[in-house]
C-alpha cells in the first residue's frame, strides 16, 4: 500500500510542520537536499504516494531540476509532485505543470485544506486505502509486481515514441487517469460484472498500451488515421493486431497483466454495437478491459473538443449519453457518470497539447454537444488529438483571458 509521503524542503522548520500535519495518517520522509530526496525515492519507490518539493532548494539543483529528475526515475513516471514555494510567481506556476507537477501549495501552510488536498490526490492517483490494499488472486502476478513490469515496458515504449509525436507521453497519463475513474467506479456500481479492484488496477497500468502496434506502422499512415483512403485505411487498422500479438503468450507469472494488454491494443477501436475494428465481436463479447479504454479515449476526446466550456463533463456526458448502445454500453455511462467528480478535475487540469497543425483546426460549436458523431470521425479525432498537460484550471483560464486580450 502506497502509504508514504515525501518532503523535499531545505527548511527544517518546514518539514517539522508538514510532519507534524500527516504523521497521523501517513508515514512521513523529509529531505534536506535534492539528493537526499531522490535517494529516499530509489529506496520506496513502491511506497512513496506523493512527493511534495520546495521549488527554491537552496543547495543543489533547484526544485525544477528535480522534479525533472524524479519523473526519470524507475517506476515514477506518474509519481504525483506536488511544489512548495513562498512565493507563487505565475512564470513559476506555469513551468511547474508544463514540467508534470499536480498542484502547487504556497506557504505557510493551511493545515485542514492541505489535508485534504494531498488525500484527493493520493486517492486520484493511486485509489482508496482498501483499493490499495487488494492483493493479486493465488498465483496472479502482485500489484507491485505489475507496476514497476509496466513502468519499464512504458519507459521503453515512450523513448521509441518520442521522435515521432512528442505529445505522446503526456496523452498516456492522461488515459491512465481516466481509465482509473471508470474501473473503480464500475467495480463499485457492478461488484458482479466481472472486475475486482485488482482488475481495475490492471487494467489502468495496461491502458498505457492501447496504441502500441501504431510503432510496426509506417509516420504517413500513423497520421492518416481511419479516415485515409485504402490502402492506407487497411494499413492502419491492422495496428489493433500487431499491438495484441505483442502480449500474446508472455510468462504465465505475467497474467493477467499480459492479457488485459492484449485484449486493450487489439479492441480499443471496437464499439459496442460492433461497428469500428477489427471486425469480430460486439457488445458484452467485446472485453470489458477494452470497453473501459474504449470510453475513456472517448472522454479524452470529447474533452478536448469541450476544453473552452464552463462544464466540461456536462458536455462529454451529453455527448456519450446519444452513444450510449451504439459506441458505448450504458453500463459504462453510468459509470462515467458516477466518475462525475473526478472526471471533472481531469478535465479541467491536464490540458490537451496539440501538434501544431492541429492549432489551426475549427472549434466545435457548443451544440455539437447534442450531435452524434459516426464512430469513424470519433476515432480519427482520438488519432489527430494525442497528448496533454497538466495545468491548474485557474492557470488555463489566465492564460486564455491573457490570449483574449490580445
Amino acid at each position: 500500500m502506497r502509504n508514504t509521503l515525501l518532503i523535499i524542503d531545505d527548511s527544517e522548520l518546514d518539514r517539522a510542520i508538514f510532519n507534524e500535519i500527516f504523521k497521523r495518517d501517513y508515514r512521513v520522509l523529509r529531505a534536506a537536499t535534492a539528493s537526499e530526496g531522490i535517494d529516499l525515492i530509489r529506496k520506496n519507490v513502491l511506497d512513496v504516494a506523493v512527493v511534495v518539493l520546495d521549488i527554491c532548494l537552496q543547495r543543489g539543483p533547484s526544485g525544477f531540476s528535480v522534479l525533472e529528475r524524479i519523473h526519470k526515475q524507475e517506476g515514477c513516471s506518474r509519481l504525483p509532485v506536488i511544489l512548495l514555494t513562498a512565493e507563487a510567481e505565475p512564470e513559476w506556476v506555469y513551468r511547474g505543470v508544463e514540467m508534470g507537477a499536480v498542484d502547487f501549495l504556497v506557504k505557510p501552510l493551511a493545515p485542514k485544506a492541505t489535508q485534504d488536498r494531498i488525500k484527493s490526490i493520493i486517492e486520484e492517483f493511486w485509489g482508496t486505502e482498501e483499493e490499495q490494499d487488494a492483493d493479486a488472486p493465488p498465483g496472479k502476478i502482485s500489484l507491485q509486481q505489475a507496476e514497476i513490469l509496466t513502468q519499464r515496458w512504458q519507459k521503453k515504449f515512450l523513448a521509441f515514441c518520442q521522435n515521432h509525436d512528442i505529445t505522446f507521453p503526456s496523452y498516456v497519463q492522461r488515459l491512465r487517469i481516466i481509465t482509473s475513474a471508470l474501473a473503480d467506479a464500475y467495480c463499485e456500481l457492478f461488484p458482479e460484472g466481472g472486475i475486482a479492484p485488482y482488475d481495475a488496477k490492471l487494467i489502468s497500468m495496461a491502458s498505457g498500451f492501447a496504441e502500441v502496434g501504431q510503432l510496426a506502422l509506417p509516420d504517413d499512415i500513423v497520421w492518416g488515421g481511419i479516415e485515409q483512403p485504402e490502402p492506407g485505411r487497411s494499413q492502419f487498422m491492422l495496428h489493433t493486431k500487431l499491438g495484441s500479438e505483442l502480449f500474446r503468450d508472455g510468462p504465465s507469472e505475467w497474467e493477467p497483466l499480459t492479457t488485459y494488454c492484449a485484449d486493450i491494443a487489439a479492441y480499443h477501436h471496437k464499439n459496442y454495437d460492433g461497428t469500428g475494428y477489427p471486425a469480430a465481436l460486439s457488445r458484452d463479447e467485446i472485453p470489458l478491459s477494452a470497453q473501459l479504454v474504449h470510453t475513456a479515449m472517448a472522454c479524452s476526446s470529447l474533452a478536448d473538443r469541450y476544453a473552452e466550456e464552463h462544464d466540461i463533463f456536462k458536455m462529454v456526458y451529453r455527448a456519450l449519453s446519444l452513444q450510449a448502445g451504439r459506441t458505448l454500453s450504458h453500463d459504462m455511462l453510468k459509470a462515467v457518470s458516477a466518475s462525475q467528480k473526478t472526471l471533472s478535475n481531469i478535465f479541467h487540469t491536464m490540458r490537451l497539447q496539440q501538434r501544431a497543425e492541429d492549432v489551426f483546426d475549427k472549434k466545435p460549436k457548443v451544440q455539437e454537444a447534442v450531435v452524434p458523431r459516426t464512430a469513424e470521425k470519433s476515432e480519427a479525432k482520438s488519432q489527430r488529438s494525442k497528448g496533454t498537460l497538466p495545468a491548474l484550471d485557474s492557470l488555463v483560464r489566465a492564460r486564455r483571458a491573457k490570449r483574449t486580450d490580445r
